[in-house]
């Protein structure tokens, strides 16, 4: 049986790069076709956040994050000592910056490289170490896998790679039946609390369409460094109990199954899971029409609203008629899986296994 093995920064943290990668990780061993490792620089907590099938072996390299730069060096040797011992046919870095430390580390070895790109080109290019990585393993890895057909072709005219490269969008989970008698005056809204997912946006937007309609609430679901500022707004503006912040919760769908819209303010996003969610609950979702997501997820007009980056006002008017027009938020939500056929769980293993057996049959060059 053919080994792979997915390199992760820790897979106990609860972000979307470690949902979807746990998804794709237990769907093969279920599989039985691989035998799947799962591999973290460190581990700092006991488990996983999202589970992972029983069958999957879990290593870490050390005990204590380290930030990517010289610090890695030292865990070089650690990673080229597991790799000699587990002998992976394939090692899956599902962030880029990890392509530091797999091509060095599989040299001379037949372990090839997947270089899973999360986010995206754009993003990639403004920071100068993420930049630079990017350069150095495009041209060195294995296979690259993008999230989008966007992000794939960028990948090709603007770094020159058009061969092994493939989009493989994120897996949606199996989608609910909707049932609009269960759905309450909910407004939900999943994502960390920092200045990429336009908490700032959010935050200027929610208190109007809020104090325009009072019979409704608004649910953030998520924590991190903007988490006090939308506690401030919604003090500053006599919301506390309808602009509602649970922190980081274990079972989004409990919130997603009950809510009536799905709202998205990011300023930048890979294949964002959360728009995924709310599909599979069957909300209508607006969102800012960013580069890389929104738009293969949302069909405008059918089961959403793509809105000019960042016009919060226009944002603002799009929720609105949502929540004043019953019938136009019904109408969406029962069209809430047109088009969604590329992200359902079989589509997405067809590819991947695809690529894993192009790789596990070639030699590494």
């Amino acid at each position: 049986m053919k080994k792979i093995c997915f390199f992760s920064g820790d897979i106990t943290r609860e972000g979307g790069t470690e949902r979807v990668a746990a998804m794709v990780a237990s769907r093969l061993a279920q599989e039985g076709t691989y035998e799947v490792l799962f591999l973290s620089l460190v581990e700092q907590k006991k488990k996983p956040f999202f589970p992972l099938d029983e069958r999957i072996r879990r290593f870490a390299l050390g005990d204590r994050w380290i930030q990517p730069g010289p610090g890695y060096l030292k865990i070089l040797p650690r990673l080229r000592k597991f790799l000699k011992e587990q002998k992976p046919d394939v090692i899956i870095d599902i962030d880029i910056v990890l392509d530091v430390l797999s091509i060095p580390g599989t040299r001379g070895l037949k372990t090839k490289v997947i270089s899973w790109e999360h986010f995206n080109y754009f993003y990639e290019q403004e920071s100068l170490y993420r930049k630079w990585i990017l350069r150095y393993s495009v041209k060195r890895t294995d296979y690259v896998i993008t999230l989008t057909e966007e992000d794939r072709n960028a990948y090709e005219t603007r770094l020159d790679r058009k061969e092994r490269i493939r989009a493989i969008y994120n897996p949606m989970e199996p989608e609910k039946e909707y049932r609009p008698q269960t759905r309450e005056n909910w407004i939900v809204t999943v994502g960390r609390l920092i200045p990429r997912k336009g908490t700032d946006y959010l935050a200027r937007i929610a208190p109007q369409v809020l104090k325009n309609h009072t019979d409704w609430k608004w649910y953030v679901l998520g924590d991190g460094e903007d988490r006090e500022m939308l506690l401030r707004t919604a003090r500053e503006n006599g919301l506390e109990e309808r602009l509602l912040l649970p922190g980081t919760v274990s079972d989004v769908d409990r919130y997603l199954e009950r809510a009536r819209l799905f709202v998205m303010t990011s300023r930048q996003e890979g294949l964002p899971m959360c728009l995924l969610e709310a599909k599979t609950n069957r909300l209508p979702c607006v969102s800012f029409d960013i580069r890389t997501g929104p738009g293969e997820i949302i069909s405008e007009g059918v089961n959403g609203y793509l809105i000019p980056p960042f016009d919060c006002e226009e944002m603002e008017k799009k929720i609105g008629m949502l929540l004043d027009d019953q019938q136009l938020r019904e109408n969406m939500a029962e069209q809430t899986l047109t088009g969604m056929e590329k992200f359902r769980m079989d589509a997405i293993l067809e590819n991947w296994n695809g690529v894993l057996k192009q790789l596990c049959e070639c030699k590494k060059p």
